[in-house]
């Protein structure tokens, strides 16, 4: 039987979070970090792995400190029933669906949630989830104003438990070789035109002697919650919103990808692309590949959040020179406001689900091992590492593979670094994860990076990311955050999506790459209304109620 589907807007959070969950009967105090059973509990788990994550020797995903942690906390045991990398996951999680062997928990996207859902396949949470849910875990779900449990919510009851991703993931920085900016002669960019002169020279000074391209981007060319190698900001810069629904001038919810804006920011970086400011071969040219073009001085400038100052600046600086050294920069700003207009990452984008018949130990157990990532991320593991703070350490490590973060918490975090820094601050008054901040931020500035880095990558990694997060905060009066007008699905998106983001995409693409021509813009939007766009734009706008 089909559920009806409970989604949100960002804008009626407020007003419909009261009503979302209905809270179990009032029963004893429970330990929300205590045993689950005096039995060992056993919990299959399919998880997704990273390439890019270092285990200290002998360590792996399946077997490493936090994986025993957790398990003797809890009395757990944690069974992969598959691990597979970020390339192939979806495959195997799509492979679990379909032939109904799913493990106990594993992470699904919204429409798979919604599939499960209808069929009846995975457990109600709602009850589970208020009973042993930590205090600080519900600060963190409340960071997000209601709107991460919403987006879980069927029919008024919780069937998975979202993750809740840093708000501050969404505001674009463009990253750049400091020591080549230093060869040309030239200052940090903050204009279009800025940026444009910069790639123009880097290409035509060639200061590694290897230079091919500008800008390095990749076929995922736009990201909605932000990543790397995207052109987020050149289409912003327009107004520009594809992939997002937004209010337009006169207030009605549109659509993103169908706007004059995103015709007009289409053309604007056709141009760079022919030129080769913006990286030729997009089309064909995925992240890895942008990572090589990097790695290996044959570009010096990208599109990422905040978080690319760890991966891939780090990892990249490691196997460089010590005179490579890099920067970034929030630009390229608006001419209109003199800001940048980012349209606000929903903060959950992957969804943790029980299977129908687990038992409630399982559940217990899933809730519970949360509560402890959730901690365990906050303090990044301090007081766990078997070698102190030198020990490698990451989210991926965790056994259910998903990273819970209260929105505002990287605007917090890297504000109280620099309180710490200017003396206005206690360094003990900061969480684990800022002290690993200041620490690795302090280190490189007073020993550089080389010597930061050999002596623990892990000092190297937390210097990557407060540098990449100052720069954000140093200048959020220079970001407009723009509120989208929904961040989920309606049925009807759930059955008519899939044709029509593959017809826009092989558009984009091939206006991107000069295949096809902006003549087509106006068949392109009336064949993605045809396909399915004209009826989900009506659902939307219904919903929202303009």
């Amino acid at each position: 039987m089909k559920s009806a589907r409970k989604w949100m807007v960002w804008l009626a959070v407020v007003c419909l979070c009261g009503t979302m969950l209905v809270p179990a009967a009032a029963e004893e105090a429970v330990d929300p970090y205590g045993p689950v059973s005096e039995e060992r509990v056993v919990i299959s788990v399919g998880r997704e792995e990273s390439a890019n994550v270092a285990y200290d020797p002998g360590e792996s995903s399946e077997d490493n400190y936090i994986v025993r942690y957790l398990e003797e906390k809890l009395n757990v045991d944690y069974q992969y029933a598959f691990s597979a990398d970020s390339a192939t996951y979806q495959t195997k999680v799509a492979m679990a669906l379909a032939s109904g062997d799913m493990p106990d928990v594993m992470n699904v996207n919204y429409r798979q949630l919604a599939q499960l859902v209808d069929a009846e396949a995975v457990e109600d949470m709602t009850d589970a989830f208020a009973k042993y849910k930590s205090p600080s875990l519900t600060v963190c779900f409340e960071s997000t104003d209601g709107l991460a449990e919403a987006l879980a919510t069927f029919n008024g009851r919780l069937m998975a438990i979202g993750n809740v991703a840093p708000g501050m993931d969404s505001v674009p920085l463009i990253w750049l070789r400091k020591d080549w900016l230093e060869a040309v002669g030239l200052e940090a960019p903050s204009t279009w035109d800025e940026v444009v002169n910069v790639a123009s020279a880097f290409i035509s000074q060639n200061p590694s002697g290897k230079v091919t391209t500008g800008i390095a981007a990749s076929n995922d060319y736009y990201q909605p919650g932000g990543g790397s190698y995207h052109l987020n900001a050149l289409f912003t810069y327009f107004g520009a919103y594809p992939e997002q629904w937004v209010a337009d001038k006169d207030g009605q919810t549109v659509y993103g990808s169908v706007t004059e804006e995103t015709k007009t920011a289409l053309a604007a970086i056709r141009e760079l692309i022919a030129s080769g400011i913006v990286n030729p071969s997009l089309a064909t040219t995925n992240g890895d590949q942008c990572y090589e073009l990097i790695a290996n001085d044959q570009s010096g400038m990208w599109f990422g959040s905040w978080w690319n100052g760890q991966w891939p600046v780090v990892n990249i600086m490691g196997g460089m020179s010590d005179s490579a050294s890099f920067m970034s920069v929030l630009a390229p700003l608006s001419s209109a406001n003199g800001k940048m207009n980012v349209v606000g990452r929903s903060p959950t984008d992957t969804y943790v689900i029980v299977k129908k018949g687990a038992s409630e130990d399982v559940k217990e157990a899933v809730v519970k091992t949360i509560n402890y990532q959730y901690d365990l991320d906050q303090s990044q593991a301090e007081g766990v590492r078997p070698k102190g703070m030198d020990s490698n350490f990451s989210w991926h490590y965790y056994p259910i593979n998903v990273l819970h973060c209260d929105y505002d918490a990287k605007e917090k975090q890297i504000d109280a670094v620099m309180e710490v820094i200017a003396g206005t601050r206690e360094y003990d008054d900061q969480c684990g994860d800022g002290k690993t901040w200041y620490n690795g931020y302090t280190a490189v500035l007073e020993k550089g990076f080389r010597a930061a880095y050999q002596e623990n990558l892990a000092t190297a990694n937390a210097w990557g990311w407060a540098t990449g997060a100052w720069e954000v905060q140093r200048n959020s009066e220079l970001v407009n955050i723009i509120p989208a007008a929904c961040y989920a699905e309606t049925e009807s998106m759930e059955r008519l999506w899939g044709a029509m983001l593959t017809l826009e995409e092989e558009y984009f693409l091939k206006v991107l790459t000069g295949e096809s021509s902006l003549d087509g813009w106006d068949a392109f939007v009336a064949e993605w209304n045809a396909i399915g766009g004209e009826r989900v734009t009506q659902d939307v706008r219904a919903y929202v109620g303009k």
